[in-house]
């Protein structure tokens, strides 16, 4: 039996004496001289056993083997240690993955074991193989075992490092990672090690790390000010450095997580240009004061943003550097002067209420509010009462009409019902816009009429809405019409006079004041919502609300109509638009339901077109789909609204006939099915005649199940398909 051999060793002697060997005994040999080959090689080649030397350069076999074991597919790989070392300091190579160890000795003792490792896969007997074998033919090295212990001693002090040490080959391969290395990229040893330290980082900042290592003459190389960001969004500050190794050159990275301190550096940056901008953006004025004496007799402006310079109408620099009282000499009368001294002298914050400040220059009515800086200036924040009552009043409604976008939001993704939506609509409109009576209103696209998905109790009346079915129904009025019309919003506060109103149909004589607003998606008409009566008038804050709300009661019709559409799909035949096999069940259940409760029977009739693969092969798919979708036209019509249709697939129709009188009735139908299709059928200037072969179950009378009842109906059709004298057969048990 040939095997698939990988043999892993940085000694080149070894690989060859190995690699020799096991051709010669027949078996597929491919090597590497270190871990990072190795794994280049496993990317397109599976063995069946490999085996690992414990020492090498780059990524060593004990790390090699935990690489391994992460991979799926070499989950069932025969993996041997071939080391001296394992066996002299009692390595326990299981720990890492490995299934046993061959301890290195003279080259004829290794490929013994070798050999007897090849045959235990060979009759699958591994059980019987020991764990470390060559145990008698160990050659001891002390030269190695220093340097291995010089290895284990030099990885025990980089991890016990804080900061995270790679190192990686000049490509970026990563063959080392201390524990810090570990714990920063929050990533298992055997998922860093031979991974691209780019592939870590995030993906704007992949390009830059690959045009480093690309130019390894720019090394060493320190980045700290502007520090990359980890995939796991940590802020590292990197340390490139060359390390040269005779002929081999790698790349030794120190990196140190520095997110704590770059985001308070940055959060500190962002809060001084937001006070900054704040401070030079500010709707209300605001003054920084110092004392001017120990006394406090009287303060210095030291800073004065540009909402104070228009607020008082004087620059700053006419301001800063001079006293309070030389540029306000009302200061004092104003009151403002004895605030600043007691904020000064006890640090709590106050706030001079509106009063009104008067010198030669300037009066105008403020309002204060005065704190303490830990520097020891003083701030006074105001404005005028004017600006702060509009700013306030337009604070809340925005507040407001935030809370209430987000409500209908959440209630348009988590609800399917578009009534509740709609409602809850008309609610937050009517008390943003102070409306007394609102209507929230779907178009039906064939009538252009409006069905009202939400109402308050009075619009009733006054749009005379009737019930259709369980839909309250109206025709467009007065300036409604309009609207609808040119998709357009409209404002009217005296909408009896409007000129817009011209030659429509009038307007309900209560409506004082209308807001009316289409509600669109994709310049499709989906509904229209209005309110009236607002004791003051509309402005144009008003129709902005209305706009906006109609923009999400159109994006829940629009996902209401998508909702449908999948249903219907799903529901019915695409090409007649027939129901399908799959809801004829249903329907079928429904009518046995209701016979039950009426006491009334049901026939179910299979209907089965003869020689309708003639017609598809001769003509083409093109004219049996248009013979199959005047089928459908014609059975439709023949039926009463009660009764239902199914298209089964391919040529195969059913039908659900409600509460039959008799079967001489019912028979009289099948005729008249069978006449109606045989009326020729016209597909541009071909003729086509179909004959229609129908089986007839009774219910309950043939049985009360709803497959069985289907199959004795099936039954029947091919019995009548099978009849010289009749297109039409009872089912006869």
């Amino acid at each position: 039996m040939t095997l698939k051999v990988l043999v892993v060793d940085n000694h080149p002697m070894i690989l060859k004496l190995l690699a020799n060997f096991l051709e010669k005994e027949g078996h597929e040999v491919m090597t590497a001289s270190d871990g990072l080959a190795a794994l280049s090689v496993l990317e397109v080649y599976t063995p069946d056993v490999i085996f690992v030397d414990l020492v090498m350069p780059n990524i060593g076999g004990d790390k090699l083997c935990r690489i391994i074991r992460n991979i799926p597919r070499f989950a069932e790989l025969f993996i041997v240690i071939l080391s001296a070392i394992a066996a002299e300091d009692n390595v326990d190579c299981t720990k890492f993955g490995a299934n046993a160890c061959i301890a290195k000795g003279s080259i004829k003792s290794i490929q013994k074991h070798v050999l007897e490792v090849i045959h235990h896969l060979a009759d699958k007997s591994l059980a019987s193989f020991e764990p470390v074998a060559n145990l008698e033919d160990i050659q001891y090295r002390t030269i190695t075992r220093e340097l291995l212990s010089s290895k284990n001693h030099f990885e025990a002090l980089l991890n016990n490092m804080s900061e995270a040490v790679f190192e990686l080959t000049p490509d970026g391969t990563i063959i080392f990672v201390n524990l810090a290395a570990l714990t920063l990229c929050n990533l298992a040893e055997e998922k860093l090690l031979a991974a691209n330290l780019v592939g870590l980082f995030a993906e704007d900042e992949q390009e830059n790390l690959s045009s480093l290592l690309a130019h390894p003459e720019l090394l060493p190389q320190l980045i700290e000010d502007n520090p990359p960001t980890l995939l796991n969004g940590k802020h590292v500050a990197l340390h490139f450095l060359e390390l040269r190794q005779n002929d081999q050159t790698s790349i030794i990275l120190i990196a140190k997580d520095i997110s704590e301190r770059y985001e308070a550096e940055q959060a500190l940056l962002t809060s001084e240009t937001r006070f900054r901008e704040l401070f030079n953006n500010m709707s209300s004025g605001v003054a920084v004061y110092e004392a001017k004496n120990l006394g406090a007799s009287d303060f210095v402006f030291v800073d004065f943003n540009r909402a104070a310079e228009r607020i008082e109408k004087i620059r700053k620099d006419q301001v800063i550097g001079r006293s309070l009282l030389d540029v306000f000499p009302g200061a004092k009368n104003f009151g403002i002067l004895a605030v600043l001294q007691r904020v000064w002298q006890t640090g709590k914050p106050e706030q001079h209420p509106v009063s009104l400040y008067k010198d030669k220059r300037l009066t105008g009515w403020r309002e204060n509010y005065l704190y303490k800086l830990p520097s020891g200036e003083v701030v006074t924040i105001f404005e005028d009462v004017t600006a702060r009552k509009q700013a306030g009043n337009k604070l809340a409604f925005e507040s407001a009409m935030n809370g209430a976008v987000a409500r209908i939001s959440q209630l348009i993704i988590s609800s399917d019902s578009l009534k509740d939506i709609s409602a809850a609509l008309l609610e937050e409109i009517l008390a943003l816009t102070g409306s007394k009576h609102g209507i929230i209103d779907l178009v039906d696209p064939k009538t252009y009429n409006l069905v009202a998905m939400a109402f308050s109790p009075e619009i009733q009346s006054i749009c005379a809405l009737h019930e259709e079915g369980a839909a309250f129904v109206h025709t467009p009025q007065g300036l409604a019409s309009w609207v609808l019309e040119n998709k357009t919003s409209l404002l009217s506060n005296s909408p009896h006079t409007d000129y817009r109103a011209k030659g429509l149909a009038d307007a309900p004589a209560t409506l004082t004041r209308l807001l009316s607003v289409p509600a669109m998606f994709n310049n499709e008409l989906l509904g229209l919502i209005t309110v009236a009566d607002n004791p003051d008038n509309y402005e144009k804050r008003d129709l902005d609300t209305v706009e906006q709300f109609a923009s999400l009661f159109a994006l829940a019709a629009q996902k209401k109509q998508a909702q449908d559409h999948i249903a219907h799909l799903a529901h019915h035949d695409p090409l007649t638009g027939l129901i399908n096999r799959h809801l004829f069940p249903d329907r079928l259940a429904q009518a046995m339901i209701l016979s039950q409760r009426h006491r009334k029977k049901i026939a179910l009739f299979y209907v089965d077109l003869d020689k309708f693969k003639q017609i598809n092969d001769a003509h083409g798919h093109l004219a049996g789909d248009a013979v199959l979708k005047e089928v459908a036209s014609r059975l439709r019509g023949l039926l009463r609204d009660s009764d239902t249709v199914a298209r089964m697939g391919g040529d195969e129709f059913v039908v659900i006939l409600h509460d039959i009188a008799s079967k001489t009735a019912v028979k009289n139908v099948a005729k008249k099915i069978i006449d109606a299709l045989a009326e020729p059928i016209f597909f541009h200037d071909t003729q086509f005649t179909v004959m229609a072969s129908v089986g007839i179950s009774i219910y309950p009378d043939d049985d009360k199940q709803i497959d069985a009842l289907l199959q004795k109906a099936d039954k029947a059709m091919y019995q009548a398909k099978k009849s010289s004298t009749t297109s039409h057969l009872f089912y006869e048990g």
